[in-house]
C-alpha cells in the first residue's frame, strides 16, 4: 500500500452569472429577514448584499434579467392594486385617500423645493426620497430616469435615516396623542355578546330570516343551545321555545332584543368539536366592496368570520367592513359549510386562476412590453414612452381591474402574484447592486451628512402635515390618521407602534384601505417630480 500510487483528481467549477445572481439573491433575503424590534431591510437586503458583492468582486450586471426584473415586479405591483385601485376612489375618497394624496402632494412640492434650492442633483434627490420613503417602487420608478449611480447613492443614505426619522415622528406623535387616542378608544362602543333563552311565543316556530326584529336592531343570533346540544344559526334555522339564544350586537341593542325575547341566562356554549378552521381567498368580483352586513355571511352559512388578512396584516371583521379582491378570510364552522362558503368568496370562481396560467401570464407580458413600446411625439417636447416601468405598470392595472381580457385572466392567487412580484425585485435589486456598488462607496463625502438630514425632511415633513390635514380638517380619529399615513407611506412597522395605544382593527382598516392606491400614487408622483425639477432647470 506505501508504493501505491496516489492519483490527484481536480475539480473544476465553472462560474456562471446565474449561480452568482442567485446566491445574492439568497444571502439578501437572510439579511433583509433580519429583524430589530421588528424593523429590518427587507427586499432593501438584496440591494445591499448586490451592492457588496459589487464593490468587491466587480461582478458585471446581466441588461435582461435587470428589464425581466422590473417588468415582473411593477406588473405584479399593477395586478394586485388593480382590483381595488380605482375602486378605493370612490369607497375612501372622502377622507382616507384625499388624506393621502395630502401626504403625497405635499411630500412633492417638499422634496422639489429642497433639491431645487439645494442645488442637488436630481438622480440623488430622487434616490433620497425613495430611501427616505422606505420604498422600492419609488427607488424604481426613480431608476428610469436618472442615472443609476446616482439613485442608488441617494437611496442608500437616506434609507437609515428615513427609516429612523419615521420611526421617531410615530412614536412621538402616539405618545403626545395617547390621552386623545385612549379616549377615543372608550368612546366607542365595541359588540356585545349575552345568552338569553327564548320565552315569547311570538317567535316561536318561525324562521330567524322572517324575523325583522333582529335586523331592525342589527343583532345576530350567533348560536344555539338546544336539548344540550350545540347548534350554529342560520336565516332557515326555525326558533322553538326553551332555545338558549346567543346573541351578538351593540350592548344596548343585545340587551333590547334579549328582554323581548325571554330572559338571559348564564348557559355556557360548548363549542361543537367538528368544527373546522379555514382560511378563503375572496376572488368572486360579485362580492368586492360588499359589506359584511349585507352579505350576511353569518346568517347565510352558519359560520363565525375570526380575521381578516389585507395587505399583509390582519384584524378582527366587522359588520360595516367591506370585502376587497384579494383579502384573506379566516372562517369558523362545519366543512361542509366551510366548502359553500369557499365557492362563495369566490376560491372557485370562474373568473380567477388557481395557479399562474402560462398563457395568460405571457399576454399581460406582451402587453406591459407593446405599451412600453409605443412613442408618441409631443409638440414642444419630443418623442414620449412610458418605457419598460410604465408599460408594466398600465398592463398590470388593466388586467387587476378587469380581471379578463378576451380568453387571457389576469386575477392570478396572491401567493403566485407575491412570489412574482419579489423575484421580479430580487432580479432587480441584484444587477443593479453589482452596477453601483463600486460608485457609492467612491462617492461618500461629507455631503451625505447633508443629504441625510434631507432624507429626514422628506419624510417628517409630510407625515405632520397628513396628520394635522387629516385629524383637524377632515376629522379622522388619531389612531386611524396614523394608519393612513402608514399606508400612505407604505411603511408597515409604523402600525406596531400605532397599536400600542389603540389595539383594534382600525388602524390596521385605514392602513390597508389606501396602500393599494399609495403604492401606485408614489410611482406616478416620483414621475412628476422628475418633470417638475427638469422644467425648473435642476442640477442634472
Amino acid at each position: 500500500m506505501e508504493n501505491d500510487a496516489v492519483i490527484p483528481i481536480e475539480i473544476l467549477f465553472q462560474k456562471s452569472e446565474l449561480v452568482v445572481t442567485f446566491l445574492i439573491i439568497m444571502l439578501g433575503i437572510g439579511f433583509g429577514n433580519l429583524r430589530i424590534k421588528g424593523v429590518g431591510f427587507g427586499s432593501s437586503g438584496v440591494l445591499i448584499v448586490a451592492m457588496i458583492a459589487g464593490y468587491f468582486y466587480q461582478f458585471e450586471p446581466i441588461t435582461i434579467l435587470q428589464d425581466l426584473g422590473i417588468v415582473l415586479f411593477l406588473l405584479s405591483v399593477g395586478l394586485e392594486a388593480g382590483p381595488s385601485f380605482f375602486r378605493a376612489f370612490k369607497q375612501h375618497g372622502r377622507r382616507f385617500i384625499t388624506n393621502v394624496v395630502v401626504l403625497l402632494a405635499v411630500s412633492g412640492v417638499n422634496t422639489v423645493a429642497i433639491i431645487a434650492l439645494a442645488g442637488v442633483p436630481i438622480g440623488i434627490g430622487l434616490g433620497l426620497f425613495g430611501g427616505a420613503f422606505t420604498s422600492s417602487p419609488a427607488l424604481v420608478s426613480a431608476l428610469q430616469f436618472s442615472p443609476k449611480e446616482e439613485v442608488i447613492f441617494g437611496y442608500g443614505v437616506a434609507y437609515p435615516f428615513g427609516l429612523l426619522g419615521v420611526i421617531l415622528f410615530i412614536t412621538i406623535a402616539v405618545r403626545l396623542m395617547r390621552p386623545k387616542m385612549e379616549a377615543e378608544v372608550r368612546a366607542r362602543t365595541q359588540l356585545h355578546t349575552g345568552v338569553f333563552k327564548l320565552q315569547n311565543e311570538e317567535f316561536a316556530g318561525r324562521l330567524i330570516r322572517d324575523i325583522d326584529f333582529f335586523q331592525d336592531h342589527n343583532v345576530v343570533v350567533s348560536g344555539i343551545l338546544r336539548d344540550l346540544n350545540m347548534r350554529t344559526a342560520s336565516g332557515s334555522t326555525v326558533l322553538l321555545a326553551g332555545d338558549v339564544l346567543r346573541l351578538e350586537g351593540l350592548p344596548e341593542d343585545v340587551d333590547k332584543v334579549g328582554q323581548t325575547l325571554g330572559v338571559e341566562v348564564q348557559e355556557k356554549f360548548d363549542e361543537n368539536a367538528e368544527l373546522d378552521t379555514r382560511s378563503i381567498v375572496v376572488e368572486n368580483t360579485s362580492v368586492v366592496n360588499r359589506s359584511l352586513g349585507d352579505l350576511d355571511i353569518r346568517l347565510r352559512y352558519n359560520v363565525s368570520l375570526t380575521r381578516i388578512m389585507r395587505a399583509g396584516v390582519e384584524f378582527v371583521p366587522r359588520q360595516d367592513l367591506a370585502l376587497e379582491y384579494g383579502d384573506v378570510v379566516v372562517a369558523v364552522g362545519t366543512p361542509y359549510q366551510l366548502d359553500q362558503l369557499e365557492l362563495f368568496l369566490g376560491h372557485e370562481h370562474h373568473t380567477v386562476q388557481r395557479r399562474v396560467d402560462i398563457g395568460s401570464l405571457a399576454a399581460t407580458l406582451f402587453l406591459a412590453f407593446f405599451i412600453g413600446g409605443i412613442i408618441i411625439p409631443l409638440p414642444g417636447l419630443g418623442p414620449f414612452s412610458l418605457g419598460l416601468a410604465g408599460g408594466a405598470l398600465v398592463a398590470g392595472l388593466l388586467f387587476g381591474h378587469f380581471g379578463r381580457i378576451g380568453n387571457f385572466i389576469g386575477r392570478f392567487p396572491r401567493n403566485a402574484t407575491a412570489v412574482l412580484r419579489e423575484l421580479g425585485l430580487a432580479l432587480f435589486f441584484v444587477q443593479v447592486g453589482f452596477d453601483t456598488g463600486q460608485s457609492f462607496v467612491e462617492s461618500l463625502d461629507y455631503q451625505a451628512i447633508y443629504y441625510a438630514f434631507y432624507a429626514v425632511l422628506f419624510a417628517v415633513v409630510p407625515m405632520a402635515a397628513s396628520f394635522l390635514f387629516g385629524h383637524y380638517v377632515m376629522k379622522i380619529p388619531v389612531s386611524e390618521c396614523f394608519g393612513v399615513i402608514c399606508g400612505g407611506m407604505t411603511f408597515t412597522p409604523g402600525l406596531d407602534i400605532i397599536r400600542q395605544a389603540d389595539s383594534s382593527d382600525r388602524p390596521v382598516v385605514a392602513y390597508s384601505s389606501v396602500y393599494p392606491v399609495a403604492v401606485i400614487l408614489v410611482i406616478a408622483l416620483v414621475q412628476g417630480m422628475y418633470l417638475a425639477l427638469v422644467t425648473l432647470g435642476a442640477v442634472e
